[in-house]
C-alpha cells in the first residue's frame, strides 16, 4: 500500500511535500477527487481528430481569439502567452492527450487535445512558464491539417550522459530521492545514454520547499510516460523529468555553452 506522504510522480514531488496536519487533509481530498474523476467516461476524454505524426497548422491569432471565452480559455483550457507565437506556423503532432494529472494533482479526462513536437511552456526564449518545459496543450479547434513542411526546431548542441543505474541508485535515500528530488523508475531507461541537454531548471520552478545542494537539469525529449501511476494512470501530460546534477556527466561542449554544473 502506498504511504499517504509519498508523491505519485515527480511532478507532484517537485511542487510541494505534505506537512502535518495539512498534508493529511490534502491527501484525503485528492484521493476522493481521484475516485470521482476515475468514474467519468472511463477516465479518458474523446480522442483528437489528429494523430501523432500528423502535420498541423496553428490557426491565425484572430481565429484562435474567436474561440476563447472571457477568461482566454476553450473548454476550460487556457491558450497561454507562449502559445501565441505558434499561430500561423506548422508542426507535427507529438501526442494525443486524453487523461492527465492537473495542477491540483487530480487525474481527469481531457478531450480532443494534442501536444506538438518541440512546443513547450518555455516558449521560443525558453524563459517562459515555470521553468519545467512542459508540453503545451492544443485543442483541436486551434489546429487545422496542413500540407506544408513543419517549422524548423532548434537543434540542441549541449550533451550530457546519464550515469549508470547502479551509480544513481547509490545516490538515493530510502525513499528513492536525491536532495528531495524523486528518481522516477521510468528514468532508468535513459541510464548510460548520451542525450541532448535542454538546460538547467530555472527561475520559477516550484521546488521552493527544498533547494537541492546541486543544480537540476532537463534533458531534451526525456519525458514522463505516467507509468509510475500503474493502475491509477494513465497520465498523458508528458512532464519533463528533473535530473539531479549527481545523475549526469557533462560533455565539455555543455560547459562551453554556458551551462553551470553547480
Amino acid at each position: 500500500m502506498r504511504n499517504w506522504t509519498q508523491e505519485r510522480c515527480q511532478f507532484e514531488n517537485s511542487v510541494y511535500r505534505y506537512t502535518w496536519p495539512l498534508g493529511m487533509v490534502r491527501a484525503v481530498r485528492n484521493s476522493l477527487r481521484r475516485l470521482r474523476v476515475r468514474g467519468l467516461a472511463g477516465g479518458r476524454g474523446a480522442a483528437s481528430a489528429f494523430a501523432p505524426g500528423d502535420v498541423v497548422r496553428v490557426r491565425d491569432r484572430d481565429a484562435v481569439r474567436a474561440s476563447l471565452d472571457a477568461r482566454g480559455t476553450l473548454r476550460g483550457l487556457l491558450f497561454t502567452d507562449e502559445q501565441w507565437a505558434t499561430c500561423g506556423n506548422t508542426y507535427r503532432v507529438a501526442t494525443v492527450v486524453r487523461r492527465l494529472m492537473d495542477d491540483e494533482r487530480r487525474l481527469r479526462p481531457i478531450a480532443r487535445t494534442v501536444t506538438l513536437e518541440g512546443i513547450d511552456c518555455g516558449g521560443p526564449s525558453r524563459r517562459g512558464g515555470c521553468g519545467r518545459a512542459c508540453p503545451l496543450l492544443f485543442r483541436d479547434e486551434w489546429l487545422e491539417s496542413s500540407a506544408s513542411p513543419p517549422a524548423a526546431l532548434p537543434v540542441p548542441t549541449a550533451f550530457v550522459t546519464v550515469r549508470p543505474l547502479d551509480a544513481i541508485r547509490r545516490s538515493l535515500d530510502a525513499h528513492g530521492r536525491r536532495d528531495g528530488v524523486l528518481f522516477d523508475p521510468a528514468m532508468a531507461r535513459y541510464a548510460g545514454r548520451r542525450l541532448p541537454l535542454y538546460g538547467p531548471v530555472g527561475h520559477r520552478v516550484a521546488t521552493w520547499w527544498r533547494r537541492p545542494r546541486k543544480g537540476l537539469f532537463i534533458i531534451a525529449g526525456a519525458r514522463c510516460t505516467g507509468s509510475i501511476l500503474g493502475a491509477e494512470g494513465p497520465c498523458h501530460r508528458g512532464c519533463s523529468f528533473l535530473w539531479h546534477r549527481d545523475w549526469l556527466e557533462f560533455d565539455p561542449g555543455a560547459r562551453g555553452a554556458g551551462v553551470s554544473e553547480a
